[in-house]
């Protein structure tokens, strides 16, 4: 019985992909959730796993071309429970074998020169394997993400950065040093990186769509300042990493978008619907060692305490980083933050992530001199942390009303809630 396996619904939002590269051609036995394609989307880059069992009998698509979600992919001649398999004849059987038996030779050829192909028994994809042995991975040093522990393209990707961030290289001499200094002024060019080309047409497509406007208030952290230095020893002891301003602003922007719920919203001219969503689901925007930027997605934010978004935070930014994550990581976003105060900035205004309809970029925390008054009215000048909050916003969904009642709401939580019962 022959089954056609279809373009996937990768995320809510992705609506076509490219195929990157086949992991199969026509006459392969594939058993189900075999790994059969590899699939770029503007999300993320995925291996497809086959729904069915069955024998190749036609790929339907060429490499590079980009087809919509649902379009027919590869065509399999088989049962999908998976009892074709079981039912070869014993001739099939000895006719299979024999290729099986060329490749074992074939890699313990290599083996004499490379560690890399040491486990013949791992279910691999052809590209994983070809990368291994391209960069000499030990793949039983390999710690596999995928189904059922397999082994995936970024797994080996991340175990190539970890090795090569131990490796340290040797002293040049002097001459060797200027000559390389010499070499790097000269220009230079190459091919633009998948992740690169995604994020230019996702920032044109996102300036083309909404009418962007930014908007931007102070904010005096003070009292999130000393709560964060009579906790910060303590909370990274606990949790492993460091207590910053981050979390603070998502919760407090959590609560700002409950009161403010047409900023957590899509709007949608061409289809004349205004969505208003039922949960929050924070973006925050994260870079990938100037490499690159993706929105992780919290979801449901609204249902984390201070520490549970902390956590959040810092455990999916280091999936993002390591290259460990999946769809669900990096789509369906209603509201985004960016952090750029990470990176010392005074005042940004970031490009709204579609289909959202504001963006929040927090900025650096500095020591700066502001004017208090006292409550008989006297004005005094004191030393306090303050930082601005920008807002990017679509003035098609709502006014500057909107937007700077959002902001301020914001603002008065930071400078004003009662922070400290939210880390006893």
């Amino acid at each position: 019985m022959s089954q056609i396996v279809t373009m996937p619904q990768l995320g809510e939002t992705v609506t076509e992909g490219t195929i990157l590269r086949w992991l199969v051609q026509v006459g392969d036995e594939v058993k189900e959730d075999d790994p059969i394609l590899e699939i770029s989307t503007d999300k993320v880059d995925t291996e497809v796993p086959s729904p069915f069992t069955g024998q190749v009998t036609s790929l339907l698509v060429e490499e590079g071309e980009t087809v919509e979600v649902g379009a027919s992919l590869l065509e399999l001649d088989g049962d999908s429970s998976g009892s074709s398999v079981n039912e070869k004849t014993s001739n099939e059987v000895e006719t299979v074998s024999e290729p099986v038996k060329e490749v074992v030779e074939v890699e313990v050829e290599e083996v004499r020169s490379s560690p890399v192909v040491k486990s013949t028994n791992l279910k691999l994809s052809p590209v994983v394997r070809k990368l291994a042995t391209e960069n000499n991975v030990d793949l039983e040093q390999v710690t596999g993400t995928g189904s059922g522990g397999r082994i995936t393209r970024k797994d080996i990707e991340s175990f190539i950065t970890s090795e090569s961030q131990t490796v340290q290289k040797p002293k040049e001499a002097p001459s060797q040093q200027k000559e390389k200094q010499v070499q790097s002024a000269e220009p230079s060019s190459g091919e633009i990186s998948r992740l690169r080309r995604r994020i230019a047409e996702n920032m044109i497509m996102s300036k083309q769509t909404s009418a962007h406007v930014m908007t931007s208030v102070e904010v005096d952290y003070e009292n999130v300042e000393i709560l964060r230095s009579k906790h910060k020893k303590s909370f990274k002891e606990e949790n492993g990493f460091s207590l910053t301003y981050l979390p603070f602003i998502s919760l407090a922007t959590i609560y700002a978008l409950r009161e403010y719920p047409v900023v957590n919203s899509s709007f949608d001219l061409d289809k004349n619907i205004h969505s208003f969503h039922s949960n929050i689901n924070l973006g925050i925007a994260v870079d990938l060692n100037q490499e690159g930027l993706l929105v992780a997605t919290l979801r449901e934010a609204d249902s984390f305490s201070l520490k549970g978004l902390a956590r959040k935070i810092s455990d999916t930014s280091s999936k993002l980083r390591e290259g460990s994550y999946d769809l669900d990581d990096v789509s369906g976003s209603t509201f985004t933050i960016s952090n750029n105060g990470s990176f010392n900035s005074f005042l940004t205004s970031p490009i709204i992530n579609q289909p959202n309809v504001a963006i929040l970029s927090t900025e650096s925390v500095k020591k700066r001199p502001v004017v208090i008054e006292a409550q008989d009215g006297t004005d005094s000048i004191a030393i306090r942390h303050t930082g601005m909050l920008s807002l990017t916003w679509d003035h098609r969904a709502f006014d500057g009303s909107v937007a700077l009642l959002f902001l301020n709401s914001i603002r008065e939580k930071l400078e004003n809630s009662d922070w400290s019962q939210e880390l006893n």
